[in-house]
């Protein structure tokens, strides 16, 4: 019998190209995309440090001379701040994904911005980086309300989301990257998954990411860099650039 909540994760993996045309338009101050005029595409890694997946993960991304950003939860980087540490100064980006992994869908704001504050300040004394510098934030699987996005641009806070997650966890390891091929193109925000013990291994997925995103002629970014194109009004404008896109903004 199927798990159900594996049968809502993959009902909600179909629905997620449909959903993001019209929730990047309702949500315009999120990052959804990059420029796809900078040829640029950000890859980045949710739910970590992971003690077995995060050092693999470094490892590759050096060998390779790519550059990601991380999205940490607090628990984890709590138990393991070394793992942080050596992100930042492996010249990756570390972000913000909420302290618990609970779904951004309190209206009750202020414990949720205490336990983001309180995140933040672990990434700082990880990273050494300032807490005011420290601005990304990705909701857990992808879900806010309204009256949290504006508690978070008031905060100075910036949503970023994401234009291709694969469920890697739920699929075959052929599955994932054939998914990342058809989906991929400039400006793409990929997300990956630490930690999970299902599916193929991460670190392997990623080398197949990394070499994909290179064959089609595109570099990679952190996504602090990607914000740049945020200011042009570029990001999540403009006419899609991959087959999923043009599907999602029913362009023929």
């Amino acid at each position: 019998m199927t798990n159900p909540f594996v049968a809502v994760q993959r009902r909600y993996a179909q629905l997620l190209p449909g959903l993001h045309r019209h929730l990047s338009r309702r949500f315009p101050q999120a990052l959804w995309s990059g420029d796809p005029l900078r040829r640029e595409v950000a890859l980045t890694f949710d739910d970590g440090p992971d003690p077995r997946d995060t050092p693999a993960l470094l490892d590759l991304l050096a060998r390779h001379g790519v550059r990601a950003t991380f999205f940490v939860c607090g628990a984890q980087l709590a138990a393991r701040p070394d793992l942080g540490r050596a992100m930042a100064e492996a010249g990756h980006q570390v972000a913000l994904h909420g302290y618990y992994h609970k779904p951004f869908l309190n209206h009750a704001v202020a414990p949720f911005l205490n336990e983001l504050a309180d995140l933040r300040r672990l990434i700082a004394d990880a990273t050494r980086t300032p807490d005011e510098a420290i601005q990304d934030v990705r909701p857990p699987y992808g879900l806010f309300t309204p009256p949290v996005l504006d508690a978070l641009l008031r905060h100075r806070y910036r949503p970023v989301m994401w234009t291709i997650v694969p469920f890697h966890w739920h699929q075959t390891f052929d599955e994932a990257v054939a998914q990342v091929e058809r989906q991929l193109g400039a400006g793409a925000l990929i997300v990956l998954h630490e930690g999970m013990r299902a599916g193929p291994d991460v670190a392997r997925l990623t080398e197949a990411v990394i070499e994909r995103v290179r064959d089609v002629g595109l570099s990679f970014v952190t996504v602090e860099e990607m914000w740049a194109g945020h200011s042009s009004g570029a990001v999540g404008a403009g006419r899609p650039t991959t087959a999923w896109q043009r599907a999602a903004e029913g362009v023929r």
